[in-house]
């Protein structure tokens, strides 16, 4: 009968600290405790071809659409606001030539310091 009772002590407490939602971790500092999801539409067909775009109550939005027919397509991109304050918007196509992302906030390479002859060397 003790062992009963130990029992549902734990199980009360075991849901209580669930439904709380504590999670022991500290919650970032501006955001506040629920982020809604606004849109998450997906689709798939048994052809490979899928689709999914996804948009939260913060700003952040993800969108993509692709095919798994002789090998791998997908296009697609992204929008959140930097820690800066700065709005993000990334582009990208990803086939055979490989991911190839587009932005303002990405990186350029500097110029080569010479010229190529196109001789292979």
């Amino acid at each position: 009968m003790v062992s009963l009772r130990l029992s549902v002590c734990a199980i009360l407490l075991v849901a209580a600290a669930v439904v709380s939602g504590d999670t022991g971790y500290p919650r970032p500092v501006g955001y506040p405790h629920h982020i809604p999801i606004l849109k998450d539409d997906r689709t798939q067909n048994t052809y490979g071809e899928y689709s999914f775009d996804f948009e939260a109550g913060n700003g952040i939005a993800r969108q993509e659409s692709g095919s798994q027919s002789y090998g791998q397509v997908a296009q697609g991109g992204w929008t959140y606001t930097s820690p800066e304050g700065q709005q993000v918007d990334i582009v990208f196509v990803a086939d055979q030539g490989g991911y190839q992302p587009q932005g303002a906030v990405l990186p350029v390479p500097p110029p080569l310091p010479y010229t190529r002859t196109g001789h292979g060397f």
